[in-house]
């Protein structure tokens, strides 16, 4: 149980992996919860009050994601150099993932749930200023997610296993799944600018104090790859 909890949390959070581009800034997002699966009613609890924060600066990204009390995730991820830092906060005790961008390209889910149609609707909203459109994926089993999406935010989607290269933008609201847990993301603010010190702090890849070094093959063997 508590693995199948902790795979299909990993399995979500593959969304924050990404290279920005053109300028930097913050973009933060709120996370609902649900569950279509009884046995992931226990997590949905537990994960109430959950949120992201997604810094980019040139080709880098740091995204920073509180899943309530169950556990926190950082992801930083080096553009030019194609560094990935994971560090994980909660369930596992402190640790620290070091690979990279190919490592993570190669362990993409391949599987049917990773093949999906999108359609583009003609439909738009307003996001936190932004226009947004609408795409609709659908696997082959006919389960579909949303992705509200806008061509103003300009994004290399690299190492993104939920993306999809259909759709022409960045999205400030979508949702997931994976074994029946739901996460809805939605941008609540958006912030220009990252003062230097933060900037540094934020694209450090060094292990902190604190932490334990984790393999990349041990978290794949937990489903977290």
């Amino acid at each position: 149980m508590k693995r199948l909890i902790l795979s299909a949390i990993l399995y979500v959070l593959s969304i924050t992996i990404s290279t920005a581009q053109l300028n930097e800034g913050l973009i933060k997002f709120e996370i609902e919860v649900s569950a279509s699966n009884p046995q992931m009613e226990m997590a949905v609890g537990m994960m109430q009050g959950s949120t992201m924060n997604l810094y980019f600066a040139d080709e880098d990204v740091h995204s920073e994601m509180n899943l309530g009390s169950m556990m926190t995730m950082s992801t930083i991820v080096l553009g030019k150099s194609e560094e990935v830092m994971i560090l994980m906060s909660g369930m596992m005790g402190n640790k620290a993932i070091p690979t990279t961008l190919e490592a993570i390209k190669e362990k993409a889910p391949k599987g049917p749930d990773a093949d999906f149609s999108v359609e583009l609707i003609d439909e738009t909203k307003q996001i936190q200023g932004y226009t947004c459109k609408k795409a609709v994926l659908t696997n082959e089993n006919g389960d579909e997610m949303f992705s509200w999406y806008t061509t103003d935010i300009e994004i290399n989607t690299i190492g993104q296993s939920y993306h999809n290269e259909k759709i022409p933008g960045f999205p400030l609201e979508y949702n997931t799944s994976a074994n029946g847990l739901i996460m809805t993301i939605s941008a609540v603010a958006i912030e220009e600018g990252i003062n230097k010190k933060k900037k540094k702090e934020l694209f450090s890849t060094k292990i902190p104090e604190g932490y334990t070094k984790m393999s990349a093959e041990d978290l794949e063997k937990m489903g977290g790859m």
